[in-house]
């Protein structure tokens, strides 16, 4: 019996790896071979693999079972406002599932991968192929950004910065998703108490170097924004927000002065020009552009709670990916708006907005809502506060969480499937390990009490 159980172990850690695989890498293989259906196998296994961890794994732990209810139930009121928009507005199918699919996979992911009880041989097979796969990301990183600067790779028209994507090799904001992975391993790396310190303030500057040389400004942004929002989260713990606010100004000083004094970090001052952001600037101007847009389609007050349909207006679904799957997507009853490309349209004609996505109209709020409307902008936060409830272990894990949000003001990453995987595998390992640790714990406690009944008895 042990054995059987042994077996069920290896299998659905195996599939993890699988699913992930399917979406960290697939970018990079299909650049590599010319295919760009890879990109889309992921949609396929991902809900596959969910299905079976959630079929397969007997569990009578309370807590993992109200874990397992509660995302069904939100990914189902996902589905629901998905499929309710697609009606109301005559979208067709096809949109529905893809939309569903770009925004339910990462729960689906985290679903599947809490359901499975490790072994401690397992999650260590898991966590390692995670390093490797950071790793492997990074170098690529680096080796692209050589050969790119050296004008030896063709980037597809992209700069020595947003070229080099790591395994997200061409795709555009490929340079944003991988030095994120990059940085959001770092943080999570740098709370394991067992590695050596140097070891672990090596990794932090690796992954700051990978920052600078993607180009990747927003990401200082969002995890400073994120950052501040945790304080106001942690308000009534004094301690720990006197912690967290002089570690913000420590950090903010410095970025300052390296900002100001060093070359690698001028480009973090383009920001600094108060004219924009005036209660009439160009930068209020750029950012709600897509948003009135949507508003001026709006033909009935339904559609403040229904949107104008997946894929309808400046999701990832509208803006890009309908057009760039025409040729499969169309014959299977796909429709589209002129919304999206409208406004991709306004992004590179303006050029406050062809000079720093910050600026875009087209960002992932913005998307869910003006596709889904506030029923679906509603089901997909219910979602994002299941996953701050049960995986937002520690401050590092939480600050994470917040910067996907504010990234969500910025452009689409929360859309982006690599993007997603990666952080939910983050969110996932500290998961399990917190359980495994709970289990040895629990072990101990046994031996130790059943030793003076053992002596007692003789």
């Amino acid at each position: 019996m042990p054995q059987k159980h042994k077996k069920v172990y290896l299998q659905n850690s195996t599939l993890i790896i699988v699913a992930f695989c399917s979406i960290f890498y697939s970018r990079i293989v299909a650049t590599t071979i010319r295919l760009s259906l890879l990109n889309l196998l992921h949609f396929a296994v991902v809900p596959f693999v969910c299905a079976i961890a959630i079929f397969t794994v007997r569990t009578k732990d309370p807590k993992q079972i109200s874990l397992c209810f509660s995302f069904l139930g939100g990914l189902l009121a996902l589905l629901t406002a998905i499929v309710a928009s697609a009606v109301w507005n005559d979208a067709g199918l096809i949109n529905a599932i893809v939309d569903f699919m770009m925004l339910g996979e990462p729960f689906m992911f985290l679903l599947a991968f809490s359901c499975i009880p490790l072994s401690l041989a397992s999650f260590n097979k898991i966590r390692n192929f995670l390093y490797g796969s950071v790793l492997i990301n990074f170098l690529l990183a680096a080796a692209q950004k050589i050969l790119i600067d050296a004008g030896r790779l063709n980037a597809g028209g992209f700069n020595g910065t947003d070229g080099c994507g790591g395994v997200f090799f061409v795709s555009g904001a490929g340079n944003y998703v991988a030095a994120t992975v990059s940085f959001a391993f770092a943080l999570c790396f740098f709370q394991q108490k067992k590695v050596p310190l140097w070891i672990r303030i090596a990794v932090a500057l690796i992954a700051l170097w990978h920052l600078l040389f993607s180009d990747s400004k927003q990401l200082v942004l969002a995890y400073g924004v994120a950052w501040l929002l945790l304080i106001l989260i942690n308000s009534k713990d004094i301690v720990k927000t006197l912690k967290l606010v002089i570690g913000l100004v420590l950090i903010g000083l410095i970025g300052i002065w390296l900002a100001q004094n060093v070359e690698a970090f001028s480009a973090y001052t383009a920001w600094a020009r108060p004219e924009l952001y005036g209660s009439e600037g160009l930068a209020w101007y750029a950012k709600f552009y897509s948003i009135r847009l949507i508003v001026s389609h709006y033909d009935s007050p339904v559609n403040w709670l229904l949107g104008l349909g997946p894929g309808h207006t400046v999701s990832r679904l509208g803006a890009w990916f309908l057009r760039d799957y025409a040729a499969i997507l169309t014959p299977l009853g796909a429709t589209t708006s002129p919304i999206g490309q409208q406004s991709m349209d306004f992004v590179g004609n303006f050029w406050l907005t062809s000079g720093s996505s910050l600026f875009s109209p087209i960002f992932g709020w913005s998307g869910i809502w003006g596709d889904l409307g506030l029923l679906g902008l509603g089901a997909y936060l219910y979602l994002g506060y299941l996953v701050w409830k049960y995986f937002g272990l520690n401050d590092t894990l939480k600050v994470t969480l917040l910067s996907i949000f504010v990234i969500g003001c910025i452009f689409t990453q929360m859309e982006e499937p690599g993007y997603m995987i990666s952080i939910a595998f983050l969110l996932g390992l500290p998961w399990h390990e917190r359980r495994l640790n709970k289990e040895v714990e629990k072990e101990i406690e046994l031996s130790d009490t059943s030793i003076p009944t053992t002596t007692l008895s003789a």
